[in-house]
């Protein structure tokens, strides 16, 4: 067979140019296919960034996906650090780029490219704060970035933006509640140290029914309430309300009894001469604002003498028979306000079937919602109901009945009370 020559290198001429064209709108096509699919992935990404929470891979998202999607081997993502933008993510660097670049700039994005030798720079911000840099390097194919690109990069700058401001609401939030709970875990254990301050148990006094117990209005509070059986057998009283609340009274309370039993074990029959050491111990450890209201006493079981101080204190209450009421007022200013002074003491001599009751501010003073007090008029009348019941029950139903009378409303101060009954013993 024969062969026109002419003709043959026209049709491979032919073959090779529709060859040709075919690739090319191949590779049209493949751009294409890829240009829509890092669309897709741009799109979901912004969608997705809205929803991450965590930093960390938050960054690690948004700079993979970026990488992976457009082909930019150099992605990497700027924060504050404290007054300046460093690399908090990078993907293709050997090691991450040792860039700072002040927050207080004028020219962040600029010397973001400048140091980076990056080809895009996009502001991760929110309400014109720029809170971090997104910096991409060339892609790989050396293409420009399309306008496409940068309009989609945009969103996913702009969402990203959103999460980081998110991300920092939420472990602000976080970090608030693990510091309540460290302060709460905190708060329960200085609770269960000052409870081991107060009468663990009760001495034993002949003639005498007596019993005590405080109630915090927070975790610890600053009510002190004491029974001490002194080497001669009588029995000290106390009473006390720190100024303030929390922390800070609990520790003067502390403070407060290590003052008075250690002047106690020195057994003073000057109770005057006690109360004004106590004072001069109190003002010298705490500070200037703060003090205590204080009444300390000592009975005498033998007699049924009371003697006592009351350093500012609410006046005790002594119950006798069905009409009168005694009030313990002598005594001096409250304790550790002033550097020294020279209390005064009194005492009384206690007859059988007389109640004695102490108690802090925080129970006279119960609140209901309408910021009514329930006074010491409702105080005394309940105790004249209560007179032929123990010291125990006396204390339980005078706390009910200030609660009921507070209906609910939240308990602002401490309540602490102390009732102690002279027994009629048998002749």
């Amino acid at each position: 067979m024969n062969y026109n020559a002419p003709m043959l290198t026209r049709g491979r001429m032919l073959y090779f140019a529709l060859a040709l064209l075919f690739a090319i709108s191949l590779t049209y096509r493949v751009r294409e296919i890829r240009a829509y699919d890092a669309e897709q992935i741009l799109s979901d990404l912004a969608n997705k960034v809205r929803t991450m929470v965590e930093t960390g891979p938050l960054l690690e998202t948004v700079a993979n996906r970026i990488s992976e999607s457009l082909h930019v081997p150099r992605v990497a993502v700027l924060l504050n650090g404290g007054g300046a933008f460093e690399v908090a993510y990078a993907v293709g660097y050997s090691t991450a780029p040792d860039v700072r670049i002040p927050a207080n700039g004028t020219a962040i994005e600029k010397a973001a490219q400048e140091q980076l030798d990056a080809e895009l720079v996009l502001p991760l911000s929110l309400n014109q704060k720029v809170l971090g840099i997104l910096s991409l390097g060339p892609k790989r194919s050396e293409e420009p970035y399309s306008k496409a690109d940068i309009r989609l990069l945009g969103s996913v700058a702009t969402q990203t933006g959103l999460a980081l401001e998110n991300s920092r609401l939420t472990a602000e939030v976080a970090a608030e509640i693990a510091q309540r709970e460290r302060m709460n875990r905190e708060i329960e254990i200085a609770r269960e140290v000052q409870e081991r301050l107060f009468p663990q148990e009760l001495p034993e006094v002949t003639g005498l029914d007596f019993a005590g117990t405080c109630r915090p209005a927070f975790g610890v509070g600053g009510d002190y309430y004491d029974f001490l059986l002194l080497p001669d057998g009588r029995l000290g009283i106390a009473i006390g309300d720190v100024s303030g609340k929390g922390i800070p009274a609990a520790l003067l309370m502390a403070s407060l009894r290590a003052s008075l039993r250690g002047q106690t074990i020195q057994g003073a029959d000057d109770l005057a001469l006690l109360i004004s050491n106590v004072n001069k111990l109190v003002y010298e450890s705490s500070s200037s604002n703060r003090y205590a209201t204080f009444f300390y006493a000592q009975y005498e079981p033998s007699t049924r003498n009371l003697t006592y101080v009351n350093g500012g204190h609410n006046p005790p209450l002594v119950f006798r028979g069905s009409h009168d009421v005694l009030r313990l007022e002598a005594g001096g200013p409250v304790v550790g306000l002033l550097p020294m002074f020279a209390y005064e003491q009194a005492m009384i001599t206690l007859q059988p079937g007389d109640v004695f009751v102490a108690f802090t501010d925080g129970i006279s003073e119960a609140m209901n919602p309408a910021d009514e007090e329930w006074g010491e008029e409702r105080l005394v009348a309940c105790v004249r109901t209560l007179q032929k019941e123990t010291a125990p029950e006396m204390i339980a139903e005078l706390i009910a009945s200030a609660d009921r009378f507070a209906a609910g409303a939240k308990q602002h101060d401490d309540m602490t009370i102390i009732v102690a009954r002279v027994l009629k013993l048998p002749s």
